[in-house]
């Protein structure tokens, strides 16, 4: 047989007679045992609510502002209690301010029996676990809206923004509590292609269950990205919509390619120069003792050959050297210095800025924060960089851009120029040791100029159009207890 659950009950009432009542007719219920506990002054109620009952059952009669005051004391206490009031009125005369307290039920005294009473007991726990279970659920929900990483949106199906989480307001600079209703705002507003504006719109009226679409929108600082909108109905007017920068998976794959290519670089490098110097030393020791060995009519006919031997031997030497400086991890000296000061240096390092007649814009951030940095290696990274960008620019005409920025725990550099830009066929190569198309380069500035940013633990990557100029983005640690915006 199985056992009968246990429900407490408290039963507010200053008519002794009603609460004889309920506790015989709750007596014959026949699905749970139950356990009614009485108070019949208010004051004896507000002590006994801290207990553990699991239904709370109050008499009320209208105009009674001490029972109004219990009833909210009940709700303070425990939120989604179950609680049934007992009432000489019908329905029909119900004060609203009672009902809107978050009463689960009523009953008019003198009709109902022991099913009514126990069936509505049993309905008002239910639908109290239930709201209680939806609150939690909803929290957790909200939680993930509020912390979502990406962009995350709730429209209407005329696409107008009814939420949105802080990524999204960061982003793209709306929030909707923030705005009256003149200034109400659309999401299709966003987007840039008519046809991707069309298919959301002829969707959302469709009430179409889920749909992706492939975009380009602009965020906050007019910054167009590509996206991968995908939206999913809530319900019949509500629709989810979660905004993915494919940008910022552009940007990652990109930078963890460059790792790579630069780790791949570095172990054939080693190869290489194991494998050359060994040989290139015995072919100088075989010169010099050729040059020992000869005679000096011999050595007068080959002319200058064993010293052509030599100095190309040296040459290689220095190339392979070269080769493996560059693309070995550096050994830091790092302290902390504060990025702008940094690059001010290398600004007043690298020549011909004037003679040029380029105009520097420095963006810098407005907070004051240092990262831990080597800094005569990091002035030649930059160096590198600000020299490449004023050779590729007109004179007179020329116009560089510095600009630091707070991204999370890092501070992201950007170099950029109005130069002549990079062609995409060589854009992918310009890190690669000896590659240049700059007579006389000795296309070692650039590698060089990643092994720095890498052995500091950061990344460094190229924009570039051919005619319109190229922009470094340069992402470098912050110190432990530097900010984080």
């Amino acid at each position: 047989m199985v056992e009968k659950e246990v429900i407490r009950i408290l039963y507010v009432d200053d008519d002794k007679e009603e609460q004889k009542l309920v506790s015989t007719i709750l007596k014959t219920a026949k699905k749970n045992k139950y356990v009614l506990e009485s108070a019949q002054s208010i004051d004896d109620a507000l002590v006994k609510i801290k207990d553990s009952y699991t239904v709370f059952l109050v008499g009320y009669n209208p105009g009674k502002d001490d029972q109004l005051k219990l009833i909210k004391e009940i709700k303070a206490l425990r939120k989604h209690a179950p609680l049934i009031m007992l009432s000489g009125l019908d329905s029909e005369t119900i004060d609203s301010e009672v009902l809107n307290l978050g009463v689960a039920d009523y009953l008019v005294r003198g009709k109902y029996d022991a099913n009514t009473f126990e069936r509505r007991i049993q309905f008002a726990i239910r639908d109290s676990k239930l709201f209680e279970s939806l609150e939690q659920t909803s929290k957790k929900f909200r939680s993930i809206f509020e912390m979502a990483a990406d962009p995350f949106i709730l429209i209407d199906g005329k696409s107008k923004i009814l939420e949105a989480n802080p990524m999204f307001v960061n982003k793209f600079g709306i929030n909707p509590h923030d705005r009256d209703d003149v200034k109400e705002c659309f999401f299709s507003d966003l987007i840039f292609e008519d046809s991707a504006k069309q298919k959301l719109l002829k969707n959302l009226e469709k009430k179409t269950e889920s749909f992706e679409i492939e975009t380009v929108i602009m965020t906050d600082d007019n910054t167009v990205i590509n996206t991968i909108i995908s939206i999913a109905k809530q319900d019949d007017n509500q629709f989810q919509v979660l905004i993915k920068d494919l940008s910022a998976i552009k940007t990652q794959a990109e930078e963890e390619l460059n790792l790579k290519k630069f780790s791949s670089t570095g172990r054939i490098a080693r190869l290489l120069a194991h494998e050359v110097k060994n040989p290139l030393t015995t072919i100088v020791l075989s010169a010099d003792q050729l040059q020992l060995e000869l005679s000096k009519e011999t050595l007068a006919e080959s002319g200058d050959l064993i010293e052509v031997i030599r100095r190309n031997c040296d040459r290689i030497n220095h190339l392979v050297s070269q080769l493996l400086d560059s693309t070995r991890f550096s050994e830091l000296n790092i302290q902390n210095h504060s990025v702008e000061d940094l690059l001010d240096e290398a600004l007043d390092q690298v020549n011909r800025i004037e003679l040029k007649g380029i105009k520097v814009i420095k963006q810098y951030k407005d907070e004051d924060c240092l990262l831990p940095l080597d800094a005569e290696k990091i002035k030649i990274a930059f160096s590198n960089i600000l020299v490449n960008a004023i050779e590729s620019m007109e004179d007179k005409n020329g116009r560089l851009t510095i600009k630091t920025i707070l991204r999370g725990h890092q501070c992201q550099v950007e170099i950029m120029d109005n130069g002549a830009g990079i062609a995409q066929e060589n854009l992918e190569r310009i890190f690669e040791p000896f590659f240049t198309d700059k007579i006389g380069g000795s296309g070692l500035g650039l590698t060089n100029t990643q092994n720095i940013i890498f052995s500091h633990g950061g990344t460094i990557r190229v924009k570039s159009e051919v005619g319109k100029g190229t922009c470094f983005v340069i992402r470098l640690n912050l110190s432990e207890d530097a900010p984080i915006s």
